[in-house]
């Protein structure tokens, strides 16, 4: 006999939306030609565009606990009608598109009372799932934090017959009591379709009218004025490939890693020349560039990417030769009990010469020709033709596990590394420098590939690899703080007492480096290699 149910059955949950947007920021003045898209671009079928206010109130409590849990929970008000969002923070998981925010979001409309606002209505939210993003305990004490206030234009765009994009030109504020920042920016979010199509609107766009990739969202953006904080700089996140990872899929996650760790770390870069945001961005650049080539022979990239990759860095290392100075001969000194004289002036003088090489780095991060190379490379990622339409013969081995491929480049790597190292001389400036760049290859690749092989192996290798390089790049470094120590504004009194400190502490530090180094080397040559099946 069936049971009575002792209370009506709860509604099934209702899963989230899959949000998939790309966010640019453009001038204020270019955002009507922004919203007349279609006709910039032949060919590209559009809906009518359609304008409306929005003034959005984000929710949170006075500890600011749903932005510590990655949830923003708001409330839009638009033309008499209002709804309730919740929304998660991109989640940066490793099929996440570069450049491109994946958020789960719930909405529910709401009736709005006769002041004109609408509270938030936790029923909705419990039923449909969701009500665990904002715990019991916390839902008393929410309040609005920050607002934005935006004049929007969607269109509906139809790229081709089977993608649909909405283009949405907002242009407004965020205001969090007496803080505002103005809002000027596009979203393009995907509907139906690849994600690759919104790269190449965002590409095509670029063209006629110039933007800029933007990494912030809304609520970060409104966030950051509660909170007063920076910009700040993020670490390489683990790659995460697996012994079932094929070359193809192990090629797109190493080039979405790449222009992750580089976008993350623009806001910082550009907005106050952060040193580890610069150096993470030269990282970054660093392992797109490797990949393109390890790849190279597979996915036939684009001719331009590594000529714009190689001028960025380019651009991007006065600035970094400065950070080295800095962390190599000006911070040791402050750190010392009893600090030499004129280490202010030295300090001021090592500033001042930094400010223009930073301003430099900010404008080359912030230019057009930045975008369009990251454009460029994300749409040709994401496009897939570089696998889709390769020829049989290449199509067989992108689609073969990484690890068939991988040890061979391993290996190679490792060989010629080895050669530089049976003929070091640690006094040969020159030949250090050659092992140390053939050493930070082999320590890029390790880190691509160490997913597909046993964790202790690789974990033994790494530290030999770790230890020698340290000690190169300590040693490269005192020669770029020597070099710019030599400039005519450090010799100068007051500054020039603390500048000889300086010179002769790298000096002194240099003795034991160079005592320390064969040591190094030839255990890392002694190391068994991970990943053959037997150590030589």
């Amino acid at each position: 006999m069936t049971p009575v149910p002792t209370e009506p059955p709860k509604p099934a949950a209702r899963s989230p939306e899959r949000e998939i947007e790309l966010k640019l920021l453009a001038d204020p003045a270019d955002l009507p030609r922004i919203a007349a898209l279609p006709s910039l671009i032949p060919g590209l079928d559009a809906g009518p565009p359609v304008t409306r206010r929005q003034r959005t109130l984000y929710y949170d409590t006075p500890a600011l606990d749903l932005m510590g849990r990655g949830v923003a929970l708001r409330i839009r008000i638009e033309e008499g009608r209002a709804g309730q969002s919740l929304k998660t923070l991109p989640s940066g998981a490793a099929g996440d598109s570069a450049a491109v925010a994946v958020r789960r979001e719930w909405d529910w409309p709401l009736t709005l009372t006769a002041d004109g606002t609408a509270p938030p209505d936790f029923t909705v939210m419990d039923a449909d799932g969701a009500g665990g993003l904002v715990p019991a305990d916390l839902r008393a004490a929410l309040a609005p934090v920050f607002e934005t206030d935006v004049t929007r234009t969607t269109r509906q765009l139809r790229p081709d017959p089977v993608s649909l994009v909405e283009l949405a030109v907002d242009h407004g504020a965020a205001v969090a009591g007496e803080r505002r920042t103005p809002i000027s920016e596009v979203e393009l979010e995907l509907r139906a379709g690849g994600v690759g199509r919104l790269f190449d609107l965002a590409l095509a766009l670029n063209g006629v009218v110039p933007v800029r990739l933007a990494t912030v969202s809304k609520a970060e953006m409104g966030y950051a004025l509660v909170t007063g904080r920076r910009p700040a700089p993020a670490l390489p996140e683990p790659l995460a490939l697996s012994p079932l990872t094929t070359v193809a899929e192990a090629f797109r996650h190493i080039v979405r890693h790449g222009l992750r760790l580089w976008l993350a770390n623009e806001a910082c870069a550009v907005a106050g020349g952060d040193a580890e945001g610069l150096h993470q961005i030269r990282v970054a650049l660093r392992r797109l560039r490797m990949a393109l080539d390890l790849f190279g022979a597979w996915v036939n990239p684009p001719e331009s990417v590594d000529k714009d990759l190689r001028r960025l860095a380019k651009r991007l290392q006065p600035a970094r030769a400065w950070d080295v100075v800095e962390g190599a001969a000006v911070a040791p000194l402050a750190a010392l009990a009893r600090p030499p004289e004129g280490l202010g002036a030295l300090t001021h003088g090592v500033h001042a010469l930094r400010r223009p090489t930073v301003e430099e780095a900010a404008a080359a991060l912030d230019g057009p020709q930045t975008t369009r190379l990251v454009l460029t490379l994300a749409a040709w990622l994401e496009g897939g033709q570089w696998h889709a339409a390769a020829p049989a013969d290449r199509r067989a081995g992108l689609d073969a596990p990484m690890t068939a491929a991988a040890p061979a480049w391993l290996a190679g790597l490792h060989a010629r590394m080895l050669k530089t190292a049976k003929t070091l001389d640690p006094a040969d400036a020159g030949r250090r420098e050659k092992l140390r760049r053939r050493l930070r290859r082999l320590r890029t690749a390790v880190d691509f590939f160490r997913g597909l092989f046993a964790p202790g192996a690789v974990r033994a290798y790494a530290v030999r690899l770790d230890q020698a390089m340290a000690v190169l790049d300590a040693l490269h470094d005192a020669d770029v703080a020597r070099e710019r120590l030599a400039y005519d504004r450090l010799n100068a009194r007051p500054a020039r007492h603390a500048r000889d400190a300086a010179l002769r502490r790298l000096a002194q530090e240099d003795k034991r480096r160079h005592a320390a180094l064969p040591a190094a080397v030839k255990a890392l040559r002694a190391v068994p290699v991970f990943w053959e099946p037997t150590p030589r």
